[in-house]
Formats: C-alpha cells, structure tokens, sequence
C-alpha cells in the first residue's frame, strides 16, 4: 500500500455497485442511441436524401461521440467513473455545439443534449467538477441559442427548406427525450433508494443506541457497581472495627486501596469505550495508534499531518477503523493490518482505509452482518460513504470518505 492516499481534493466519495451499475448502463444506453441515430443517418443519406453535407457532418459528430462513449463504458467497467463521467459531458457539450452549428434548426436539440450530464452522470463527479459543469451547461446554453439565431439565416439562405429538417427532428427529439425522460427515473430511483437507506440506518442506529445504553448499564452493574459496593461494606466493617480491633481495622483499610485501583481502571475502561480520552485530546493521530497497540496481529497506523475534525466524523472514524482492526485480528488469519488516514491538501475531505492480507470474505455472503451495517450506518450517520472491498484469498480493504467542509479551525 502507497505512502499515502492520492492527493486529489475533489475526489467524490466512494461509491456502491449499484451506483457504478447506473452509470454503466446509462452510458450504454447512450451509446446504443448514438449508433442507432448514426445507422439511420446513414440509411437517409444513401437511400432517400443522396448527398448531404448536413447529413454528412452531423453523421461525423455523433461517430465521434459515440466513440467518446465507448470508451467511457471501457473505463467505467473498470471503476473509473470520475474519468468516464467526465468524458460523457465534454462528449454531449461536443455533439449540443455541433449539431447547432451545422443544422441550427435543430437548435432545441441541442439544448435536451445540454440536460442529460446534469440529470444522470453529474453525481459522479467531484463537487467542484459539478459546480464547473453547472456553470459552463449555463454558459453553453446562452451560446447554442445565439449560434442557432446567427445561423438559422444563414442556413435559410444556403439551404432550401424541405422535409429533412422535419424529419431530423422527428428522429432526435424523441431519441433524447427518452435518454432524459430515462436519466430523470434513475435519478428519483436514486433518491427514493437513499431515503430508504437513511430511515433503515437512523432505524438501525437507534436499536443501536439502546442496546448500547443497556450495555453500559450491565458493565456498571456487574463491573465497578459491585466494586464500589463491596468497598461500601468493606468502610462499614472498618469503622466498626476501629474501636474493638485497630489492627484489624488497618487491615481492612489497606485492602481498600486495591479495590479503589481496580474499580477506577474498571471505569477508565467502560469510558474508553464509550469515547477514548485519547480521541478527544489528540484526535485520530493520538488515538489510533493506541488502539492498534492492542492487537494480536502486527497494525501500523499512518495518520500524519491530520487535523482535527469534528467530534462526530472523528468519533465515527475511529469507531469504523477500530471494529476493522478488531474483525482483522481475530478473524483475517493475516500477517499485518494497515490503517491509512488522509485528507486533500486543502483540508477538505477527510479519507481513512483499513486492510489486511489475510484470507479474505465474499462480502455480499455476509450482507447483514452486524459489525459490518454498524460501520456503515455509522460512517453514513457522520455524513460519509463507507465502501468494503474483500475476496476469497486476497484480503479485505475498509475505505471510507467524507466530503470537504468536516475540518475544524486549530
């Protein structure tokens, strides 16, 4: 494992398979209908309309961006959704300007084009990169008008009307229509699927926080509660012996500090686990390595140069990273555990990844595992994105990543 995570600020946060599926078929969905306008283009220049060079030209953009497409299925498939999706929007931008310039009646054409990045594929991107895309999408829709005016006389004046133009609009309109009417259930898909996961979770973490409120209540009582009673006891026979037997008294009294010892680290323990002191006077870098002190299995920590977030993304972090330490050390058969914790440059996103070299789970085998919903929930309640990555013989990676904005001033 590198140094370091990569440096990249803007990195959007990690994403489930779901997501990744989306994109995949959305930019094939794409592409089938690029190709398909280009067959039929094709069809209409050789066996209706003859020599075209609107025809033509346009039959060149959507080549163009259907290759574009076609290789950012090829880079999606292989979880670089960022790079894929950014190519599909600088694709769509290409064809909107394009086919305006060449056949500006279909200048509302290129205006449905200008919608779909925003719709289907802009989740995909960094946040900065979405701000970029919404500002330029702004930008470009003010200049395909314009051109479409500029050139709309123009093209009158070069071309006769005839029922091509029609005929175009008939093809592209309802084709792009439907890729957006498409984008636009996915993207309430996406939605009602998020609401769903944010009332299981809140569900989950309430039951969560009871059980562990009757935790606490059994340790107490079975642990330090006991203790303390028994000094109690151990106070009234000394007192009672002060008079009769001083000796004995003293005994009774220098048994008491062992026991005051032991239910004062009792406590100090039960409080570790309900929030290490570690972690809210020194945060990640402070707590972190204690914790990996405490396993069988040899776990370095690489938490440099982390600033102080706040008390939730860092209470969530450390939780997360600790029940990752815990699940490698007891059930990877590893030889080494490696906590990574990063954030940009800039202070912004905060990014945290546990793994092992052990032998590994199949994930979606395990998909109500307690420990592993409990992490999830609980990086998601913080406002993060959890992803685990294992499989049989090569081990098991705990990413997780929070958007910019968590850092707290020194």
């Amino acid at each position: 494992m590198s140094d370091r995570l990569p440096p990249d600020p803007g990195r959007p946060r990690p994403r489930s398979a779901n997501a990744e599926g989306r994109l995949r078929r959305y930019l094939l969905v794409n592409g089938v209908a690029i190709w398909v306008s280009v067959l039929i283009l094709v069809v209409l220049r050789v066996a209706v309309v003859g020599k075209s060079s609107t025809i033509e030209w346009t039959i060149e953009v959507l080549a163009g961006a259907g290759v574009v497409v076609l290789a950012a299925v090829a880079l999606a498939s292989r979880a670089r959704s960022t790079l894929a999706a950014f190519m599909v929007v600088v694709a769509t931008w290409g064809v909107a300007l394009a086919i305006t310039w060449f056949t500006p009646f279909i200048a509302p054409v290129g205006l449905l084009a200008l919608l779909l990045p925003l719709v289907i594929v802009a989740d995909h991107l960094p946040r900065r990169g979405r701000a970029a895309i919404v500002v330029t999408t702004t930008l470009l829709s003010g200049t395909i008008v314009a051109v479409g005016s500029l050139r709309g006389d123009e093209y009158d004046r070069a071309y006769a009307y005839s029922p091509l133009q029609a005929l175009m609009l008939a093809l592209f309109v309802p084709l792009l229509v439907s890729v957006l009417v498409l984008g636009l259930r996915d993207y309430v898909s996406r939605l009602q699927e998020r609401t769903r996961e944010l009332e299981e979770s809140r569900s989950r973490l309430a039951q969560a926080s009871v059980e562990a409120r009757r935790g606490i209540e059994r340790d107490l009582h079975d642990g330090a509660q006991q203790r303390l009673a028994t000094l109690a006891v151990d106070i009234g026979r000394a007192t009672r012996l002060w008079e009769k037997d001083p000796a004995a008294a003293g005994e009774v009294v220098r048994g008491l500090q062992g026991q005051l010892e032991l239910a004062i680290r009792e406590l100090r323990d039960l409080a570790h686990g309900i929030y290490p002191t570690a972690l809210g006077e020194k945060g990640l870098p402070g707590a972190l390595p204690a914790a990996a002190r405490r396993t069988v299995l040899p776990c370095t920590v690489d938490a440099r140069d982390i600033g102080r977030h706040t008390p939730a993304v860092e209470a969530a972090v450390y939780f997360c990273c600790l029940e990752a330490i815990q699940n490698a050390d007891r059930h990877s058969h590893g030889t080494l555990i490696s906590v990574l914790v990063d954030e940009s440059r800039d202070g912004g996103g905060l990014r945290f990844r546990v793994t092992d070299d052990g032998t590994g789970f199949e994930p979606d085998a395990v998909p109500d595992a307690h420990g592993l919903t409990g992490m999830r929930d609980r990086i998601r309640a913080a406002g993060g994105e959890l992803r685990i990555e294992s499989a049989r013989g090569r081990g098991t990676t705990v990413e997780g990543q929070f958007a910019p904005g968590t850092r707290q001033p020194r």
